[in-house]
């Protein structure tokens, strides 16, 4: 019996240290936040793509407030009233390409990209120029004196000249139209007012479903790097907080990569997915958070400074900074 009672004695004991220490942390954690010295909340523009999709998961399965921070996502519909709600100094990080954040950077904004959020390999974030189902299009040869439907002074852009390139085309062989709006360039290429457009996945998988000759794709050669940036204030002055969002942020990743199917309702519900691919969409592969390389930043800037984009001599590291977690 008195051994009995021992062990209950001792269960006792160590049950009540529990106790102790959770309540300990937890005053803690609420001491930290009275204080000011806890992480800060973070508010990150977003749009409706893919590259959101790690984010949306943290969210969703709790692993920033495990951390203790308070992450909103704010929703814009378009490239061009995100960067302005960027500018309002409202945001403290935005989800974008390399050459809206170069262009962010080269107007004022103090800003550093701190991770690829899709294209560390060529197979993530397929970019393409299709031709319609109609038309007598099939090489990139054919391009030649044809109408391509782009954004200009673009990630669009870039890849277009790219993709020509590559395939011994000069960009200067075809005729580049400005069709800003993503639909109205799909709906000019099925009704054959334009020779042919460059879009992203998952429209390319769309306009594949429906006939579209894909071209050339952009998944043997990187050239499209979609990517996360914080503004300098943010990681100087709420570098917990950053640190906090990129490891809720790896396991996100993880999830999304190891049990995909799991989030194609938050992936449906979030993200502009054309309904009748919906269900058969391939969700894509994430990668950990890492920043871009030296090469791929100096390509972006190369074409940007040839195209006279850029006021200023920016270099790798006016817009590259890497935030190791611990």
């Amino acid at each position: 019996m008195k051994g009995k009672d021992c062990r209950k004695r001792k269960i006792g004991f160590l049950l009540a240290m529990i106790l102790a220490l959770t309540l300990l942390a937890g005053c803690g954690q609420e001491k930290a936040k009275e204080e000011g010295t806890g992480p800060k909340p973070i508010k990150i523009a977003v749009l409706p793509v893919e590259d959101t999709m790690p984010m949306l998961v943290a969210k969703e399965k709790g692993y920033f407030a495990e951390e203790q921070l308070q992450v909103e996502l704010v929703n814009f519909q378009s490239p061009v009233e995100q960067s302005n709600g960027m500018q309002s100094g409202e945001m403290d990080g935005m989800q974008t390409d390399m050459i809206v954040a170069a262009l962010l950077k080269d107007s004022g904004l103090d800003l550093r990209i701190t991770s690829i959020t899709l294209g560390v390999t060529p197979q993530e974030g397929r970019f393409a120029i299709l031709a319609s189902p109609q038309s007598n299009i099939n090489s990139l040869e054919d391009l030649k004196g044809k109408n391509i439907g782009i954004s200009y002074n673009s990630i669009i852009e870039y890849v277009t000249d790219g993709l020509l390139t590559a395939g011994g085309i000069d960009p200067a062989e075809v005729k580049k139209t400005a069709i800003p709006k993503i639909p109205v360039r799909m709906e000019m290429l099925f009704s054959n007012q334009i020779d042919a457009i460059v879009v992203p996945d998952p429209l390319v998988s769309f306009a594949e479903h429906q006939g579209a000759k894909v071209i050339a794709q952009d998944t043997e050669k990187n050239l499209s790097q979609n990517v996360l940036f914080f503004t300098q204030k943010t990681i100087e002055e709420n570098r917990d907080g950053v640190e906090a969002f990129y490891r809720a942020y790896r396991k996100a990743v993880d999830d999304l990569n190891d049990h995909p199917e799991d989030f194609r309702t938050l992936l449906v519900e979030n993200i502009n997915i054309p309904e009748p691919i919906a269900d058969a969409y391939q969700l894509q592969h994430y990668p950990q958070p890492q920043v871009p390389g030296q090469t791929d930043v100096q390509n972006i800037l190369d074409w940007m400074n040839k195209k006279a984009l850029l006021k200023n001599d920016l270099k790798y590291q006016d817009l590259v900074q890497e935030i190791k977690t611990p």
